[in-house]
């Protein structure tokens, strides 16, 4: 299956007042700029998407020297003041003809993460005569992904609502992923400044993502309930943490919602050996770095004295802490293990060194924080199950 993508790049950008394919977005490893055009082409390229193709109108001029500049194809709408849809066409009628699929991309929705187009991409193969539309929570956004059989009945088109329109009579099919940022486009100045705050959390989810992502993989009710749960106490003590450093003048250093998305997904290759790790490639893999470094560490880690207290810890204690969705101490989470492995020396031994560490940070935050983590723990999970009683 070939797949093409075209990014629509002709608007004339009025109320941005700049040309928004050529904007900086801070998208490149480590956080450095990159104009929000090299930053999709990263992105196809990364999913194995090779022909790019970008449509230029307004300010062709410097969209088509960018374009040349990353080896991307150009097609130039001759009436860009006609809309979106008339270059819509015009990338439709210039891909390649051995072409299956085409993403459909506007440049002014330059967030959407690599899951997304993997999502699309596996959709497409076991549906493959409807179009695909990526949407969060309901609501439809970007890019669809089209078959280039399509594309003569979309060109040919003549109603109303433009793309929309031109799709609304065509098999079609809403695919839910894990990524708000299909939603999130910038047409005005205020919309750049949020969506360059926004990139630096490309590669975390929130809550809501995280709990999308389970959904998508299957996880059943039993593991739903304990990372839940675990989200739950990590999020309450990251706070805990975080309103003791606000009192004591110092920065936060840690956010309370990935920590809560940290522990919803520590678990999320759970049942597969080595489930930490295999967590951690998962979430690479789906462009998600910060969350793999958060459930890939959860089953035991150290912290030097001199580092600070982070998501990552909290989500560690936060699972010592839940036997499903019960309170456990850390003597009876790793007493546990410690009858269960009482014939083999070797592996008791292991478990009192992790059983040591996970006492040694307790003990630092319970310094930290002015109270016992454990206590935040037992409180949180109590009303957590109180919760669940009244829904």
């Amino acid at each position: 299956m070939k797949i093409c993508a075209v990014v629509l790049a002709a608007g004339q950008a009025s109320r941005m007042k700049a040309v928004k394919a050529l904007l900086p977005l801070p998208l490149l490893p480590g956080g450095r700029d990159c104009p929000a055009l090299e930053g999709l082409a990263r992105l196809y390229r990364e999913a194995g998407v090779r022909d790019i193709l970008v449509v230029s109108g307004h300010h062709a001029a410097e969209v088509e020297t960018a374009a040349r500049s990353l080896d991307l194809v150009t097609a130039r709408n001759p009436d860009p003041e006609q809309g979106m849809f008339s270059s819509v066409r015009v990338g439709l009628r210039a891909v390649a003809a051995d072409c299956d699929r085409v993403f459909v991309h506007p440049a002014d929705v330059p967030l959407v993460r690599p899951l997304t187009v993997r999502a699309l991409l596996e959709e497409a193969r076991a549906v493959p005569r409807a179009v695909l539309i990526p949407g969060f929570e309901g609501r439809e956004g970007h890019p669809p992904l089209l078959p280039a059989a399509f594309a003569k009945t979309i060109c040919n088109y003549q109603g109303g609502d433009g793309l929309r329109g031109a799709l609304a009579a065509l098999p079609r099919r809403l695919v839910e992923v894990a990524d708000s940022f299909v939603l999130e486009d910038m047409d005005r100045p205020e919309d750049y400044a949020r969506l360059r705050g926004l990139a630096a959390r490309r590669g975390a989810l929130a809550p809501a993502e995280a709990r999308r992502l389970l959904r998508e993989r299957g996880i059943p009710e039993k593991g739903l309930r304990h990372a839940e749960a675990v989200g739950a106490v990590a999020q309450g003590l990251a706070l805990a943490l975080q309103e003791s450093r606000a009192a004591q003048g110092s920065a936060p250093g840690i956010d309370p919602s990935l920590a809560l998305a940290g522990g919803l997904l520590h678990d999320i290759c759970k049942g597969q050996a080595g489930h930490e790790a295999a967590a951690g490639r998962l979430l690479r893999g789906l462009g998600l770095p910060v969350m793999a470094a958060l459930a890939v560490d959860h089953r035991d880690l150290s912290l030097p004295e001199g580092c600070p207290v982070g998501e990552r810890e909290v989500v560690y204690l936060a699972d010592k802490y839940c036997r499903g969705k019960e309170f456990v101490s850390l003597e009876q989470r790793f007493g546990q293990k410690l009858a269960l492995y009482a014939a083999d020396a070797e592996a008791c031994a292991a478990i009192r060194a992790r059983l040591g560490r996970a006492r040694t940070l307790e003990a630092r935050l319970a310094r930290e924080m002015g109270q016992e983590p454990a206590r935040i723990a037992r409180r949180v999970l109590a009303d957590l199950s109180g919760t669940e009683g009244r829904l």
